[in-house]
């Protein structure tokens, strides 16, 4: 007599033990090379005047002149400053208020012309309009934009009367004055990262591609969703950062890579809800209106407003308190409000989908219906929602300046890990489609497997 062995099944893994250990291993790796190789993500270098006299410093990429009512930075980011710098004065209380103008200007070459790129100032507007900061304190950010040289002029300004506004320049008192930037050595760790995790997305996709394309599977909803997911990973893993960086700053490269990463939130979001909804659906059909329009435009408005923060407001270093204009607060507020909104409800609507699922798991009698792509997809979801939801409360409670940036290589290796055991648990294999379901635990349900209506 013959013997013959049954095929292999596809996800062999179980993921309530597994899944936990391949997310939680990657990431502590990689905060052993925060905190040994990458180093602290801002620097901050401090200098303090010694008054009405002239005073200057000067370090091998910063010299700063003060002389009267005028302050000079010139800054070469070269080998030292990397993506953007933050200029901070201040100023001991005085008498009468001390306001500050502030110019920012750059050029690409030692003898090219000076292009001016920002002005601010602290001085109240006229009729009564506050002041944007607080008099004696000055605090302006600026993205590096691929010049070679930068140059900071501040001027002091004093009131010619009380209550007048402040026209009259006054020398500068005895002052301190602060650069915070982003050091090379913590930008070149993450260059290194993030071309590891681009170059590990792309051979997953082209793998996964060929193995769609081997066992015919390409009309599939599941792997389709799979597939746009592995593409949007790379525009997460931003290719064009090491760009950028050589550049010394680019600011539409800039702009696609973080347009790129909202769109990876919302696809990602899209394939939780309609996954998960199909899951506890024993419907064959999924009707437009009722199953996806109210889907799509949840998550639509997700990525609009998320698009719309930074185009018009830009991402703001955390712990860095550089004031925005007061112009735009009701503007900025009514965003953050529906961002708000939509992400409570994503995760509203996703907790009541997937606590629904692990109910029904426990009945023995409808255990059946979940096939094991379906728990592998609830198992490792909710481990990687875990861990997610923890790193953000630590950095609530116990973040420090700078703290977001610390966490940017965890939560990428955290999200990359999370798609390399979803693309394991939805590889595509020759067992799949209809004609294999008939012995599977699904032979007595019309519930389909997949996130439409085809079974993956």
């Amino acid at each position: 007599a013959q013997c013959s062995l049954p095929p292999p099944a596809m996800c062999t893994c179980n993921y309530t033990y597994v899944g936990p250990a391949l997310l939680v291993l990657p990431l502590f790796l990689i905060s052993l090379v925060n905190l040994f190789v990458a180093g602290p993500p801002l620097k901050t270098v401090v200098l303090d005047s010694v008054g009405q006299s002239p005073y200057s410093a000067s370090l091998p990429f910063l010299q700063l002149r003060v002389d009267g009512s005028n302050a000079r930075f010139s800054l070469q980011p070269t080998d030292e400053m990397t993506h953007f710098f933050v200029v901070t004065c201040y100023a001991p209380a005085g008498k009468e208020p001390l306001y500050f103008d502030a110019q920012v200007s750059g050029k690409t070459a030692p003898r090219g012309t000076w292009t001016q790129l920002v002005t601010t100032s602290t001085r109240p507007g006229p009729k009564a309009t506050p002041a944007v900061q607080e008099p004696h304190v000055l605090q302006m950010l600026q993205p590096l934009l691929g010049y070679s040289e930068y140059q900071v002029v501040l001027k002091g300004l004093a009131s010619s009367q009380a209550g007048a506004i402040a026209v009259r320049e006054t020398p500068l008192p005895a002052m301190e004055f602060r650069l915070t930037y982003v050091p090379t050595r913590f930008t070149y760790t993450q260059i290194c990262v993030r071309a590891f995790f681009t170059f590990t997305s792309t051979c997953l996709l082209l793998a996964y591609t060929a193995a769609m394309c081997r066992t015919n599977t390409l009309h599939e909803h599941g792997t389709l969703w799979m597939t746009a997911l592995l593409l949007l990973l790379l525009a997460l893993n931003d290719p064009l950062y090491i760009a950028r960086v050589m550049l010394g700053g680019n600011q539409a490269m800039y702009t696609a890579s973080v347009l790129g990463q909202i769109l990876f939130s919302g696809g990602l979001f899209m394939f939780w809800l309609i996954y998960a909804d199909g899951m506890n659906s024993t419907e064959t059909t999924r009707p437009f209106l009722s199953f996806y329009l109210p889907k799509i435009a949840l998550v639509a408005v997700y990525v609009v407003v998320s698009a719309l923060m930074f185009l018009l407001h830009g991402r703001v270093p955390d712990r860095i308190n550089v004031s925005d204009s007061t112009d735009s607060d009701a503007t900025q507020l009514s965003l953050i409000v529906a961002l708000s909104c939509s992400l409570v409800g994503v995760g509203v609507w996703l907790s009541c989908l997937v606590g629904r699922a692990i109910y029904r798991l426990g009945w023995k009698k409808v255990e059946y219906i979940y096939t094991e792509r379906e728990k592998s997809f609830v198992g490792i979801t909710m481990v990687f929602v875990i861990l997610w939801l923890c790193g953000h409360l630590y950095r609530a409670v116990h973040g420090r300046r700078g703290s977001w940036m610390q966490l940017q290589l965890p939560f990428l290796t955290l999200t990359n890990s999370y798609l390399a055991l979803l693309s394991h648990a939805f590889w595509p294999h020759e067992s799949s489609g209809p004609a294999s379901g008939g012995g599977s635990n699904r032979a007595d349900s019309n519930k389909e497997q997949g996130l439409l209506d085809d079974e993956d």
